[in-house]
């Protein structure tokens, strides 16, 4: 696994120091161990296997297919998969080749062409293009992880081929659908949605206040069909059969048929492919009478996927899925081992421990994968996923039986209407989560579980491992405070959109405002993350310039857990919200030290003898401030020297000292 993360991520000059300190530990670590040749040789030649197996598959798959990109061709390919979204467009994935040569995948923007998988789809003309990775969505990352590399743009002459193939995916893909909508007809749409999410992994059905919830509280992986989905069903049918007195080998067979099935079912998520290849380790190891080791069997796993994908490393999924498999089965067992299971104290404190220990273990990717991390995620976790894994299984039973038995909906609805009651709450607080604060906490939780780690091999006890776990806790807590509070004490604006959108959040001293001057829909999103990623609390003003009656609904739903605590509009004031007009000769205000005002739709904060302005490319303004900056299209011939324009540089972050000294940050 290191070798597949050097190979990914650091093959570079920081990677090669990373790999001799490795090399290093591994070898004090060995002489300590008193580790064989042999051992040795296994550990560079697995890391060595790694690095190779990635960079081949980079240069003879990925880079031959990405060296389209930028031109035009022909692609002609199988429809793999596929999202039906509003305004009859839709999102398909091919599989094909490119100008009847190069095998790849690619992914198609257009209408609604009623094709299903299996149906072929070929193209005469259009241009390949890289996915653009973007502070709001790393796509390009996630469309790799899923072996998508290029996606089809300016497309001439499309053709659709209805085919017989894949049946049995439509079939499965039919079910999923007909199943989705019947659980939200019965439970409604909220709970519906939710229950949908954690039985088929189907998270569209959900709003995103919802979802944001959920995971805000700690218990977002239950909404990602894994561990906790394989080994429920696998438990339920092998109970079954066991009670039937069916043979053991019949038992595991048909249990591999329900778990893959279930697989493709949910569209083939690596996270369920890695719980059933452990599941397989455990049952198989009662077969041939062998005992079962966790951490064996989340190694073999690993190894056995990553093998067969060497870019599974890119996946969040797997990497998640992976560290809390880690922490239930590996990290907790070992913290745990003396206590009495047979005293209720015992057993108390192994359920806590599996809560506390799964929840450390996941810490480091959840902050860098979702901009924060749960604080009371081992609590919630204690009391909320039996709810869940409860209504899980009434709605597996539902669903199994084609829908007849609907009184079993009752209680699931009952218990996940608390569930996303009690979630909602809890994230509305933001001291129950830890946000990523800055681009370094990601590398100071990684670099406190790889210390962690260190002490466990070189010490052995478990004493010392706690130790180290709640210093790693306190000097990542400490951090993020020492942080924000540096942040606090100087005044930063934030400029996020792209090209025509653009939006600016000005914080100093406590107080945070947010500006959008564009009026575009997708804004807003951009806000949430950035005050999401940088724990604020609330908004202190929301100013909305442009399209103030459409855009007060899409602020209010994404600032919901950032309240703004007033909003000022242009124009009227907006019916059935709460706002107060500034009609259309603009507003100023005082943050702190320093002025703001809006006027003419030109955003201008002074600060000290530095003057920053905000404006639109459109607008025809003469001065030009110490930092202008423009959103929108430019023409090359019309753009002014020593101004920024968001379509090179967008998503940064203006980070002010008290003498009016400034500094650029990329977001």
């Amino acid at each position: 696994m290191f070798g597949l993360f050097f190979a990914s991520f650091f093959f570079d000059k920081f990677g090669a120091v990373m790999t001799v300190c490795a090399a290093l530990l591994t070898a004090v670590y060995g002489i300590i161990k008193r580790f064989s040749r042999a051992d040795h040789i296994l550990i560079v030649f697995s890391f060595a296997a790694a690095v190779t197996v990635n960079r081949l598959y980079t240069e003879l798959c990925y880079d031959k297919i990405v060296s389209y990109a930028g031109s035009c061709g022909s692609f002609c390919g199988e429809v793999t998969d596929y999202d039906i979204y509003d305004g009859d467009l839709a999102s398909y994935v091919l599989k094909g080749k490119i100008n009847d040569t190069q095998k790849a995948e690619i992914t198609l923007l257009t209408n609604e062409l009623d094709a299903d998988y299996g149906d072929i789809l070929s193209i005469e003309s259009c241009n390949f293009k890289e996915f653009e990775s973007d502070y709001l969505f790393d796509s390009k990352l996630w469309n790799k992880s899923r072996h998508i590399y290029l996606e089809a743009d300016k497309i001439e002459r499309l053709t659709v081929t209805k085919t017989d193939s894949a049946k049995l995916r439509r079939v499965l893909s039919d079910f999923r659908e007909h199943m989705v909508s019947e659980l939200r007809v019965e439970m409604g749409s909220e709970t519906g949605g939710f229950l949908s999410g954690m039985l088929f992994g189907e998270k569209q059905y959900m709003e995103d206040n919802v979802r944001t919830s959920l995971y805000r509280t700690g218990i977002g992986h239950i909404l990602a069909v894994s561990g906790l989905h394989v080994s429920i069903i696998a438990a339920v049918f092998m109970r079954l059969m066991k009670s039937a007195r069916i043979n053991k080998y019949i038992r595991f067979g048909v249990v591999n048929c329900i778990i893959a099935l279930l697989i493709m079912t949910a569209n083939y998520p690596i996270s369920a492919i890695r719980a059933a290849l452990m599941l397989d380790m455990m049952y198989s190891a009662e077969l041939f009478g062998q005992q079962n080791d966790s951490f064996n069997s989340l190694s073999i796993s690993a190894l056995a996927i990553c093998l067969c994908d060497p870019y599974a490393v890119y996946s969040s999924g797997f990497i998640l899925s992976l560290s809390g498999t880690f922490g239930i089965a590996v990290f907790s067992p070992y913290m745990s081992e003396k206590f009495d299971s047979d005293t209720l104290f015992g057993k108390l404190g192994g359920i806590v421990s599996a809560a506390v220990c799964t929840s450390l273990a996941v810490m480091p990717a959840s902050v860098y994968y979702f901009d924060e991390t749960s604080l009371i995620a081992p609590l919630a976790n204690i009391l909320l996923v039996p709810l869940c894994t409860v209504s899980m299984i009434l709605g597996l039973i539902f669903i199994l039986t084609g829908g007849i038995f609907s009184e079993l909906l009752i209680p699931a609805e009952m218990m996940l209407t608390a569930v996303l009651k009690i979630a909602d709450i809890t994230s509305s607080v933001g001291a129950f989560s830890l946000p990523q604060t800055c681009r370094y906490m990601p590398v100071l939780f990684f670099t406190s579980a790889a210390l962690t780690v260190f002490i466990y091999l070189f010490s052995g006890k478990r004493s010392a491992v706690a130790v180290t776990v709640a210093a790693a806790i306190a000097l990542n807590f400490t951090a993020a405070a020492v942080f924000r509070k540096y942040r606090d004490d100087r005044l930063t604006v934030a400029v996020l959109g792209k090209s025509g959108q653009c939006a600016a959040v000005i914080s100093y001293d406590g107080r945070t405002i947010v500006a959008d001057l564009s009026g575009h829909n997708k804004t807003a999103a951009y806000v949430k993350k950035y005050l999401t990623e940088n724990g604020f609390a609330d908004v202190d003003s929301l100013i909305l310039n442009t399209a103030a009656q459409s855009q007060y609904s899409v602020y209010i739903d994404e600032l919901k857990y950032f309240p703004p605590n007033n909003v000022y509009v242009s124009g009227t004031e907006i019916i059935g919200g709460k706002s107060e007009s500034f009609g259309e000769k603009g507003m100023s205000a005082r943050i702190g030290e320093y002025d703001l005002e809006l006027s003419d739709n030109v955003l201008t904060l002074s600060v000290g003898e530095t003057e920053l302005l905000l404006l639109s490319a459109a607008h025809e303004y003469e001065e030009q401030a110490e930092i202008t900056v423009y959103w929108g299209k430019t023409k090359p011939e019309e753009r002014r020297d020593g101004c920024i324009y968001l379509t090179d540089i967008n998503n940064f972050e203006i980070l002010f000292e008290m003498d009016g000294e400034y500094g650029i940050r990329r977001l």
